[in-house]
């Protein structure tokens, strides 16, 4: 069984404050079944690290075959969301992992941890765990494989 519709968007680089924040890396990853069978990842590269040009970087759409272990891994990513805080106006890095994950289902289910313009760097009203964060840093790991799917389904 395939996941439900959804569109999800990971940026590395989320802080700002006075100046926008300068992600290294934004992937969106979409699904809208029954027109794609798929899950649709494009990604861009607006200030990539290490050296690296974005005219270095393939940013071309990929796609992501739909298996059994890729449906439990988007919901399993869904149910640590809906279990996150986040702020009512997201401008903190409550997560304190410099990654935005924005989350749209077909159920109207919306979680995001950061702004469009990204997040300053002062205190929040909002209060993590310890167990949050280890959630948080699972939901990250699961947008990193889904987007490593994107690209090994591709160079396959």
């Amino acid at each position: 069984m395939s996941p439900g519709p959804f569109d999800l968007c990971i940026q590395h680089g989320i802080l700002g404050g006075f100046i926008p924040p300068r992600p290294s890396a934004v992937h969106n990853l979409s699904f809208k079944p029954p027109d794609n069978p798929h899950i649709l990842l494009t990604s861009q590269f607006p200030y990539p690290s290490g050296g690296v040009t974005a005219q270095q970087l393939d940013s071309k759409p990929k796609s992501i075959q739909i298996s059994d272990d890729t449906t439990n891994i988007v919901k399993e990513l869904e149910d640590i969301l809906r279990k996150l805080p986040t702020e009512e106006v997201p401008s903190n890095d409550i997560y304190g992992r410099n990654i935005g994950i924005f989350w749209q289902g077909a159920d109207g289910f919306a979680w995001a941890n950061s702004a469009p313009q990204g997040c300053g760097r002062f205190d929040s009203g909002i209060v993590v765990t310890e167990d949050h964060k280890k959630d948080f840093d699972r939901a990250v790991e699961i947008t990193e494989i889904l987007v490593q799917r994107g690209v090994a389904y591709e160079s396959a």
